[in-house]
């Protein structure tokens, strides 16, 4: 079942809440000429998550109930119309605040290594790894305008 899609300018996350709701017609103009614009998917006031779309890079934030960025997924052009996952950021917070507990940064490679930053803030402390992985699940396609569903899995694997 496709969920709905929404329009805007972009995700205000302080407000949790979009800047400048778009018709369908002036994004989709944005996304031909490769101009910023986001998504949103699900319920405009609540939505499961935001695709924002600029040049060369699609950002995908994954929202929890209290409409937190949980998850993050930075997508990088490396050739015409094909993506990599560069990025990930996984987010833990301190029960219903706002106020991170933990996080994990994930740098990937194209040629297969994964650099991991853990960072506990109370009391900090900052861990680090590198691994390798196959990249091939990293891999997506530009995506035609409004179809962002295989940038929103979480499950990347």
């Amino acid at each position: 079942m496709t969920r709905p899609i929404h329009y805007c300018k972009s995700w205000f996350r302080a407000k949790k809440k979009p800047t400048e709701l778009w018709s369908e017609e002036k994004a989709e103009a944005a996304h031909r000429n490769r101009l910023p614009y986001t998504a949103l998917v699900g319920n405009a006031e609540q939505p499961d998550c935001f695709v924002h779309v600029a040049d060369k890079v699609i950002a995908v934030g994954f929202l929890d109930s209290l409409l937190r960025e949980s998850l993050t997924y930075a997508f990088k052009e490396i050739e015409a119309g094909r993506l990599f996952l560069t990025m990930a950021i996984h987010r833990e917070f301190e029960t219903d605040t706002d106020q991170v507990a933990c996080g994990v940064t994930y740098l990937f490679d194209p040629g297969g290594t994964v650099h991991i930053r853990r960072e506990f803030f109370k009391p900090h402390r900052v861990d680090t790894a590198t691994s390798a992985f196959d990249p091939t699940s990293n891999d997506a396609v530009w995506p035609d305008f409004g179809a962002y569903d295989h940038l929103v899995r979480v499950d990347r694997g």
